[in-house]
């Protein structure tokens, strides 16, 4: 990784740097001495894929690494915390950057830890949100404009379907839902009680923590473990460092 254009102040911490950030992400990732038993025994929530925002009664975990990380993981290998560790699990703009057929398996992990009668929500990108809008739009029906459209137009050429195509094709993303998908997913894997909720509004407060900016576009699912089930141990037999 190339420094020589990175000027660095001795007022700013040198974690603060992006780049520095990625170094120790590509050190530490996946490296269970790295997590702190301290962290994932002393709270009872789980925020997968958390990126910047990183929230004080959750265990916070990304893929890439900054400060407020608390364990750095890469969840199509599994997630690596005992079986019904966690009361509540909260994922938001993760899935959709994941390739599909690594979901199963993302799914399953996150039934096994999380505890009977626990709680997920997920938040996404709403496929059905995009694409019911798009085919009001061009059929002249009376429509909201699709999400982040004034944005979409900085290239100089605009039609909604360049708005469906930055959804579906920018920022990484692999697939995007909708309910439905999502639906049979979380059954299969033995979720209860799924249901479409809004934002802020859940069966758990504390997991009520969406971010905002991203309520425009986004698809809101909660499901419940059931009270009793099979918790299958973890594939990956980790002891996390104290």
């Amino acid at each position: 990784m190339d420094f020589k254009r990175t000027r660095v102040s001795l007022r700013r911490p040198l974690t603060s740097y992006a780049k520095i950030q990625r170094v120790i992400g590509s050190t530490i990732r996946n490296r269970p001495w790295f997590i702190s038993k301290n962290q994932i025994h002393s709270k009872e929530y789980l925020n997968v894929g958390c990126g910047p925002n990183t929230h004080a009664h959750f265990i916070n975990l990304d893929y890439g690494w900054h400060p407020g990380i608390d364990i750095c993981w890469d969840i199509t290998k599994g997630l690596p915390l005992q079986s019904s560790a966690v009361k509540g699990l909260f994922t938001e703009h993760c899935l959709e950057h994941l390739p599909f057929d690594a979901i199963d398996y993302v799914l399953a992990e996150c039934y096994r830890v999380i505890k009977p009668a626990g709680s997920l929500r997920i938040v996404v990108p709403d496929g059905e949100l995009y694409l019911t809008r798009y085919t009001d739009i061009v059929r002249g029906q009376p429509s909201d404009t699709l999400p982040y459209a004034e944005s979409d137009r900085d290239s100089g050429i605009y039609s909604p379907i360049v708005s469906v195509n930055r959804v579906f094709r920018a920022h990484g993303h692999l697939f995007i839902y909708d309910f439905d998908t999502l639906r049979q997913l979380l059954e299969k894997h033995g979720f209860i009680d799924i249901r479409k909720e809004r934002y802020k509004s859940g069966r758990d407060p504390h997991l009520l923590v969406d971010t905002e900016s991203r309520a425009v576009e986004s698809l809101y699912v909660e499901a419940s473990v059931p009270e009793t089930g099979e918790r299958t141990r973890s594939p990956l037999h980790l002891t996390a460092a104290p």
